[in-house]
């Protein structure tokens, strides 16, 4: 038997929906995995991947696809990986959930698994730590994960184009994670729920005007500042330009902008603005994606 699985990039958060919110686009990685006969499990990478990711100890996608089959009690041995990465990695765009997601995958789909989507996503947060990115990617749109509730999405209008000023440099997720405080004030819990709540009407009933608002966090991304000099004023040259709302892509260090007009001259303002902070990097559009994971069994 063998297996793809074209899983897609997502950016959680999107400002005030830290952990909660998460909205796939259309970029996608592509995992194959084979039934080899035999023991091994072996794992390609891809060229430019850095050496480590040939082993199948440390590269996600074998580890998640471990992980599943231990909890499914079936062999992991005799399956042969080969990744086709176009997500960018520690950026900000989903790249460990869309490599987790994919071997979780590969193991319910090569083992006949009868899991639901609760189940692969609690497979998938116990290598991630959180499901929002997972959410997204497995089921598309926009994703909203409630502690304690289903996963569930929405579909997010055809007309918006997301533009993200993707950084030449990294940010390790953990690295992002651990600056934020576990509390914070009442005020400002009321102000974050009041604008995820607030991020969720502006796509469904397509008020553009209110996602700027919708889009502001008092969480994350003040304690993230420190770690990303440059995302304040990249976010203001993204609203300046005409983006409906911006804010930092998941942990970072990209930013995101959210628009229904011509992304053109909001990624060439983000472009310009970084290049002024000595920021190396490119902008690109990507258009959301309202459908998840595909998965294509093959005898």
């Amino acid at each position: 038997m063998q297996v793809k699985i074209a899983v897609p990039a997502t950016v959680a958060n999107l400002g005030p929906g830290f952990d909660i919110l998460a909205l796939a686009l259309q970029l996608q990685n592509d995992v194959h995995a084979q039934e080899v006969g035999g023991d091994d499990l072996t794992v390609d990478p891809g060229a430019d991947a850095p050496d480590e990711l040939r082993d199948p100890r440390l590269n996600l996608v074998t580890r998640a696809y471990t992980v599943a089959c231990d909890r499914l009690e079936v062999a992991a041995a005799g399956v042969h990986f080969r990744c086709i990465n176009r997500i960018p990695m520690a950026r900000g765009l989903g790249s460990s959930a869309a490599a987790a997601l994919a071997g979780v995958l590969a193991a319910v789909a090569l083992h006949h698994a009868p899991w639901d989507e609760g189940d692969v996503l609690d497979c998938v947060a116990e290598l991630e730590g959180h499901r929002d990115n997972a959410a997204a990617a497995l089921l598309g749109g926009l994703a909203i994960c409630a502690p304690g509730a289903p996963a569930v999405n929405m579909t997010v209008p055809d007309e918006i184009r997301a533009v993200l000023f993707i950084p030449a440099t990294t940010l390790l997720t953990k690295v992002a994670r651990d600056v934020v405080p576990h509390q914070f004030s009442r005020d400002d819990a009321i102000f974050n729920a009041a604008r995820c709540a607030l991020l969720v009407r502006s796509l469904a009933l397509k008020d553009y005007e209110s996602l700027g608002s919708a889009m502001e966090d008092r969480w994350h991304q003040p304690a993230r500042s420190a770690l990303l000099p440059h995302a304040a004023a990249l976010i203001s040259a993204a609203r300046e330009a005409g983006a409906a709302g911006a804010a930092l892509a998941g942990a970072g260090p990209s930013i995101i902008a959210l628009t229904p007009l011509d992304p053109g001259p909001i990624a060439e303002a983000m472009t310009a603005k970084a290049r002024g902070h000595g920021m190396p990097g490119s902008a690109s559009v990507f258009s959301v994606r309202n459908y998840g994971t595909r998965v294509d069994l093959r005898p």
